[in-house]
């Protein structure tokens, strides 16, 4: 099937794995940073005591290596580290003694080279007489496959201890057994899990003990307490409902110890001998105590690493004596160790909190607010919205004229939040009852010296010369195609123009709503003005779209598994697409499908999409805190990140994002040609000069499109017998006029 990714990410193309992880609290959602229980029975004095995020050095730890696996063993710390060199890449142990680490590198492992790179699949694991076993995956190239290796290591001797059953190709599935969760156990045994077994291996020599068929999804790290192992468990639908408890290792002997809600990701967790739990995600660090259900917040996640975006937790360890432990790593390779203990002297000093209301979670605002948290203790920006990433993933329809509902009786209440994004929220009419406070005291100087896309925030200016909404990021519709020039699918005028005087459909089929869907925000906010519809604005457009629906031809509706064109089709069946890109890293498939066609791009109609669009409450009692949160997500810190989720309103930023290396990511796909055949298809970092043509299209985009359920259900019920030919211009605009005049005058 075309788009089916057939080997693993060189570099995954996302920041979002291990990190974003359960929205809301496990114990409920719907609100973000609120502080949780000391936890762990501990506590201080009544206006003392908290659980803190404290560095750990690397003393001792080589320069260049790279930090794999954070582990206990015999309740220390311990780290693995590996080191390139020829023909592939060492690995060595690390205790943590006092504050400096130590080498232990057992005499077996010392010399032990892995033929790879290393960033290949890594785990160190012990038993309880003090047998090591290390696993790792590479890639068969003659397969295709990713291969798991078990080796078995004591004292100077190694010897592989691979099952057979790894070494054998699926028929079905083309390739090996892929091991996503591996643990030993004290008794010498270990245990593995794949998306089809889950096996007991004899530690000796690798062979299955016994095997068992998995019908579940599991997502993360095995981890064990030495006589149990456990894992993230999913529903039916994919999300993350809690951990299941596989007693003995025994996958026919499993109990769930539940979240209390369901997540698309799955939380980093790890155990303490005696079945204790512990849970860190962005919402906070979490423990279970063994044999119990009741997770207790020790720290929210406002006050860790874990809800900054920029960075993602690898693993999670902690000793019996309370102290938590979590390896993290950031753009670049840079790795650092963290630890959380409680503090009973601690004082909490968070003496301001500010309300920001967001339609939907979302991760800039929320990495936003971790980072002024930690540059601002004494002010938490508490971040609440009404869909969490689950919800907007799930394939259900997000019902925002009820949120819009509740939006307006906050605004106009004592409950008012201080600071709201806007996206999916009615702009205007907050504009006309005076609930947003001016922000051009704060914008305009950025703008004008440079630090801000002059171009993007003069979009925002009012008439009388101020400025009450500032969006933080934004993105473009990349247009592409074979056998048309860049002049050609540049607008809706010249695209029209263009497939009027072709007899090839460049498009495919559309349905009328597809057409619309597609066509209609990029004249959405030019065909109203001062509430009334503009004729002339609108005629040119419907005409464009007329030409462009002669070209494609227009059916009725969809077989139900039918879909319309998108971009995997330009190889051989479309020769025109749009694509929406949200950034130099997400712009990477839509470039590298230019390339395979040796097309030429450009932003559609100029205009822009934009993202995370923040005003002030005029309500707000700390209007000069929220526009100081406004500066801040403004900046270099908030702005540097490329998150996949826009391109940055921060000129800075949009320069030096353009500039990043991104030889290490990479992907393949098969990629169908037509009558039945595929190859494979590169996805790779583009070109420096594409890099800058991105950021020249960046800097020339003017207007930003515009979206309107109403003005959609129109013309949806207008356009069929105009786009037929069945219904003149002046009748189709006499109709839009009519269908929206009361809705205009509102």
């Amino acid at each position: 099937m075309a788009g089916y990714l057939i080997t693993k990410w060189k570099r995954r193309l996302a920041l979002f794995t291990g990190t974003l992880v359960l929205a809301g609290s496990i114990a409920g959602c719907g609100k973000q940073g609120t502080s949780g229980n000391a936890g762990d029975g501990v506590t201080g004095s009544p206006d003392r005591g908290a659980w803190v995020e404290k560095e750990v050095p690397l003393k001792g730890i080589p320069e260049g290596v790279t930090l794999k696996q954070l582990y206990t063993a015999d309740d220390k710390v311990h780290l693995l580290t590996a080191a390139e060199g020829d023909g592939g890449f060492s690995l060595q142990e690390w205790e943590l003694r006092e504050d400096t680490f130590t080498e232990v590198t057992a005499d077996w492992l010392a010399d032990f080279v892995i033929p790879g790179e290393s960033w290949a699949d890594i785990s160190l694991m012990r038993d309880g007489n003090g047998v090591q076993y290390l696993f790792y995956d590479l890639v068969d190239s003659e397969v295709g496959s990713y291969r798991g290796h078990l080796w078995r290591g004591s004292g100077a001797e190694a010897r592989e201890i691979t099952p057979e059953k790894w070494t054998v190709v699926n028929e079905e599935y083309g390739g090996y057994e892929n091991i996503n969760g591996i643990a030993a156990l004290n008794n010498g045994s270990l245990v593995a899990s794949s998306w089809i077994s889950a096996d007991r291996i004899y530690g000796e020599d690798g062979s299955v003990l016994d095997s068992v068929p998995v019908t579940s999804y599991y997502d993360g790290k095995m981890v064990t307490d030495g006589e149990n192992v456990y894992l993230c468990s999913a529903g039916m639908n994919g999300n993350m409902e809690g951990v299941e408890k596989w007693a003995g290792g025994n996958k026919n002997d499993a109990t769930m110890i539940p979240f209390g809600k369901s997540s698309t990701f799955s939380p980093l967790f790890c155990a303490l001998p005696d079945g204790t739990l512990i849970s860190a995600d962005d919402d906070g660090i979490f423990r279970c105590e063994a044999g119990t259900e009741d997770w207790k917040k020790l720290l929210s996640g406002l006050d860790t690493s874990f809800s900054l975006s920029s960075t993602w937790c690898t693993n999670l360890t902690a000793l019996q004596d309370g102290r938590i432990y979590a390896l993290f790593r950031e753009e670049g390779g840079i790795s650092k160790l963290l630890m959380y203990e409680y503090d009973p002297e601690a004082v909490p000093v968070v003496s301001t909190v500010l309300k920001l209301y967001t339609v939907e979670e979302n991760t800039l605002i929320q990495n936003a607010a971790a980072m002024y948290h930690k540059e601002n203790p004494e002010i938490l920006i508490e971040v609440e919205y009404a869909y969490s990433r689950e919800d907007k993933y799930s394939g259900d329809t997000l019902d925002y004229n009820t949120v819009q509902q509740q939006i307006n009786t906050m605004l106009m209440g004592s409950e008012a939040p201080d600071i709201l994004v806007l996206d999916h929220l009615n702009k205007d009419s907050y504009l006309e009852k005076g609930l947003l406070a001016d922000l051009q005291e704060i914008i305009a100087p950025m703008e004008q010296n440079g630090e801000l896309l002059s171009n993007i925030m003069g979009a925002y200016h009012t008439e009388d010369g101020k400025q009450y909404i500032v969006p933080m990021q934004f993105g473009f519709t990349l247009a592409m195609g074979r056998d048309i020039s860049v002049q050609d699918m540049a607008s809706m005028e010249t695209l029209g123009a263009f497939l009027s005087s072709k007899s090839e459909n460049y498009m495919g089929e559309r349905t009328i709503s597809e057409l619309v869907d597609l066509f209609y925000p990029y004249f959405c906010g030019s065909m109203v003005a001062n509430k009334e519809l503009d004729r002339e604005a609108l005629s040119g457009y419907l005409e464009s779209l007329k030409q462009i629906a002669g070209n494609s031809g227009l059916i009725e509706q969809r077989d139900k598994n039918e879909r319309d064109y998108n971009l995997w089709d330009l190889a051989y069946k479309a020769k025109f697409e749009m694509e929406m890109n949200a950034g130099f890293y997400d712009s990477m498939f839509p470039l590298a499908i230019a390339d395979y066609i040796k097309s030429d791009f450009t932003a559609f109609e100029n205009t822009f999409v934009p993202y995370v669009e923040m005003a002030v409450s005029s309500k707000s009692e700390n209007q000069e805190i929220a526009k100081d949160f406004l500066v801040f997500c403004l900046s270099e810190k908030v702005q540097g990140k490329d998150l996949y989720t826009g391109f940055p309103v921060n000129a800075a930023c949009l320069e030096n994002q353009a500039e990043i290396d991104r030889s290490d990511y990479a992907a393949e796909s098969a990629i169908e040609i037509g009558e039945g055949a595929q190859e494979i298809f590169q996805i790779g970092a583009y070109p420096a000069e594409t890099a800058q043509k991105l950021v020249a299209l960046c800097k020339s985009l003017d207007r930003p499109i515009k979206e309107d359920m109403k003005i959609r259900e129109v013309l949806i019920e207008v356009l069929p017998p105009y786009l037929q030919g069945q219904q003149s211009l002046e009748e189709t605009l006499d109709m839009i006029e009519g269908g929206l005049k009361m809705y205009l005058a509102e």
